[in-house]
């Protein structure tokens, strides 16, 4: 009797210790603690939190914002120990997830005390995480994909001008351009929740140079009206034969332009030089989820 006594005992503690082996697999997280460490310590969002929603990852494993019990926010990856915390916000939720290049990019919209909408924006690549916090606290920006899916244009309204920030290649350039036509800065709200332009749909040119409008082909000019037929007499003939321009001489030894080289170097002098605008990069946390 006794000896099945210990067995069972043994029993209860293997179970114990495997439980609480679990919950400290599941339930730890290291935070930054602002001084270039981390702090350990139970994650009581992943134990008793709520999660607000999951997006993937380019590699195939999973995120999740999460709140917890104290109403703070952060974000967990599947495979990782360490989380992003989300320290400021009162609210949070992922407003858009788009791969670009190598990485996930990730906008998440919060709000902070006395700022309606502040933006973080998280690039993932495993479990190596770059963020940057921006945001004008009053509008939600304007986001578009390029073509190639290799840069992402984060557009705020900026009075007569857009603050346009660029992310590429793992870094987010902040720089001032102007208004595209057709882009209402004073729109309210400027970009839906899907960070999305409002209004009505126009039409666009592919690439990263959203927003513009295609214009329409111009109009067909009317056909000039046909004048009277006059008669024919000599004194017309003369003076048209005086009117019409004399033949043009050729020059031996001159170069000649063919028609059709002078159309394309008259249409090569209207075509419009490339916009280029100056660009101001802007360092990101870094942060490493294994360590």
């Amino acid at each position: 009797m006794t000896t099945y006594k210990n067995f069972a005992l043994a029993h209860w503690r293997k179970l114990i210790a495997g439980v609480a082996v679990g919950v400290l697999l599941t339930g730890c997280a290291m935070t930054p603690n602002g001084r270039g460490g981390v702090l350990m310590g139970l994650d009581t969002a992943e134990l008793f939190g709520t999660p607000i929603s999951t997006f993937r990852l380019r590699d195939g494993t999973e995120g999740t914002l999460r709140k917890d019990p104290k109403g703070k926010y952060s974000i967990k990856l599947s495979q990782a120990f360490r989380v992003v915390p989300l320290d400021n916000a009162i609210t949070a939720r992922v407003a858009r997830v788009e791969n670009v290049g190598e990485r996930t990019v990730v906008i998440v919209e919060t709000q902070e005390r006395g700022c309606a909408y502040r933006y973080e924006v998280l690039a993932f690549q495993g479990t190596d995480v770059l963020q940057w916090t921006v945001g004008n606290c009053k509008d939600r920006p304007r986001v578009e994909l390029a073509a190639d899916a290799k840069s992402l244009n984060i557009d705020f309204p900026n009075y007569n001008r857009l603050s346009r920030m660029i992310y590429t290649d793992s870094r987010l350039l902040n720089a001032s351009v102007p208004v595209p036509p057709g882009v209402d800065t004073r729109a309210q709200p400027f970009a839906d929740d899907a960070l999305r332009a409002t209004g009505p749909v126009i039409a666009t040119m592919p690439g990263s140079d959203s927003g513009r409008v295609i214009p329409s082909p111009p109009a067909v000019a009317p056909a000039p009206a046909a004048k009277p037929a006059t008669r024919t007499t000599s004194k017309n003939r003369r003076q048209v034969a005086q009117e019409a321009p004399a033949p043009a001489r050729t020059v031996p030894g001159s170069p000649t332009t063919s028609a059709p080289a002078a159309r394309a170097a008259d249409s090569a002098s209207r075509v419009p030089a490339a916009m280029s605008f100056q660009t101001e990069e802007i360092k990101p946390v870094v942060i490493d989820l294994r360590k």
